[in-house]
């Protein structure tokens, strides 16, 4: 017993340098994405990553995620004092970057964690028929939100994911640079907690039932026949056509808005 405490204290001892460096991963980026996005955290720097990759052509839309509703926001607000939450910064600073507000897409379910966050993209993602998303965060959070994201987001959607060059993360001397220690050692915390709990408690889709495009198509062209099939003069099709007819008095709406649009 004695001897194997040894030799894992002997190998914890020799995996120290390589600790933070384990922690980031960066991936190939593809010829074209459907999405780029910005998880939650670090504005700064996941920010600047995004708008040169929007810049580069990688994809047509940037998504935001939001936050939890920091601690103390409501009693400041009610005090007449109004912060710009997390999601409205990286917007700005998305658009100060060269991103057009119609580019911008805010989901709007507020996150807790990783896994909620990823939830909330795996659920906009399939409902939308993505194929491919290219997901910006910091470097030391790259491995956990790559394992997290390819669970939830399930194997129809691939998934890369590319640290902020802009963070100032020392993987190599982490130890030696009290911010990033923290940083290290809560990683592989939550990865502990990851690999024995939380993953497998993740849905692909983020639980979301996705119907296949076929079937989809099939039942539409089943109604579209079905419809036909009862006739011009029959009183169900005139009721049919009468019940499917919005009103036209009602005003126009737009959900795009100055700095993108929620969905």
């Amino acid at each position: 017993m004695r001897r194997a405490v040894l030799v894992l204290v002997l190998l914890a001892v020799l995996l120290v340098p390589f600790a933070g460096r384990l922690l980031v991963v960066a991936d190939p980026l593809p010829a074209s994405a459907d999405a780029i996005v910005v998880l939650a955290g670090s504005v700064r720097d996941r920010a600047l990553e995004a708008g040169m990759l929007y810049r580069q052509g990688i994809a047509p839309r940037v998504v935001v995620t939001r936050d939890a509703i920091p601690p103390g926001a409501a009693a400041l607000r009610g005090a007449g004092v109004e912060l710009p939450e997390s999601d409205a910064q990286t917007r700005a600073a998305l658009m100060g970057l060269g991103v057009p507000p119609r580019a911008i897409v805010t989901l709007r379910r507020r996150t807790y964690s990783t896994a909620s966050e990823a939830r909330t993209i795996a659920r906009w993602a399939c409902s939308h028929h993505l194929r491919r998303l290219v997901v910006v965060t910091s470097p030391a959070h790259t491995r956990r939100a790559r394992l997290i994201l390819r669970r939830t987001l399930g194997p129809g959607i691939a998934v890369v994911v590319r640290p902020a060059s802009a963070d100032t993360f020392a993987s190599r001397r982490w130890f030696n640079v009290r911010r990033d220690a923290k940083v290290v050692l809560g990683e592989w915390e939550r990865l502990l907690h990851h690999w024995v709990v939380e993953r497998w408690r993740l849905e692909p889709c983020g639980g979301l039932r996705r119907r296949p495009r076929a079937a989809a198509a099939r039942d539409q062209a089943a109604g579209l026949a079905a419809a036909r099939s009862i006739g011009a003069s029959s009183p169900l099709a005139c009721s049919s056509r009468t019940m499917s007819q919005p009103p036209m008095n009602l005003p126009p709406t737009n959900t795009w808005g100055i700095v993108g649009h929620f969905v």
